[in-house]
């Protein structure tokens, strides 16, 4: 019996390890509720997670998307050496339904300098006819926020926090005051 509870706890510590981007998943969604933002749409696949928020309580975006991407962790070996890590990539996007020529100049002069922007942790800025999104990527540690309880979500609060200002900083001038977010 020693035996066999020795494989059932490795294979339980290995479905621990794989399963932390899809807890980390969980702890955004938990501290964007804390903001009255419910989730309104998840995509998974292998590779990454997203999760799609209404910012009902937000003067300047209108939804924000969350992406994790899990890079290393997965396997014993690479969480002892180097960790649990994973991108976080959040978007905010703002939606103006109607543009004048002026908006569109802005908007063209702001996609050539996105062709030569390199930066990972700056907003990068980007439109689509109506809407115009603000994006930014940060390495994190996922243990960092998953399975410490109050201390792990208020991290994470504090954290989606300030990348949100980030962005909204960035997305602040393309909104137009008379547009609902």
């Amino acid at each position: 019996m020693g035996l066999m509870s020795f494989f059932a706890d490795r294979e339980r510590k290995a479905e621990l390890r794989e399963s932390k981007d899809e807890m980390m998943v969980g702890e955004v969604v938990r501290a964007m509720s804390r903001k009255g933002w419910p989730a309104t749409g998840f995509y998974a696949h292998s590779d990454f997670q997203r999760v799609k928020f209404k910012a009902l309580t937000d003067d300047v975006f209108s939804t924000v998307y969350v992406t994790i991407d899990r890079k290393s962790g997965t396997g014993a070996l690479s969480e002892a050496l180097i960790g649990s890590k994973a991108t976080v990539m959040i978007t905010g996007e703002v939606k103006n339904f109607l543009a004048d020529p002026d908006d569109l100049v802005a908007m063209y002069k702001t996609d050539l300098a996105n062709l030569f922007k390199i930066s990972w942790a700056d907003v990068k800025i980007n439109h689509e006819y109506n809407s115009i999104f603000g994006t930014t990527r940060q390495v994190i540690e996922i243990n960092h926020f998953i399975g410490q309880g109050e201390a792990g979500i208020q991290r994470m609060v504090a954290f989606m926090e300030q990348e949100l200002g980030r962005v909204r900083e960035k997305l602040r001038p393309y909104k137009k005051s008379d547009m609902p977010a």
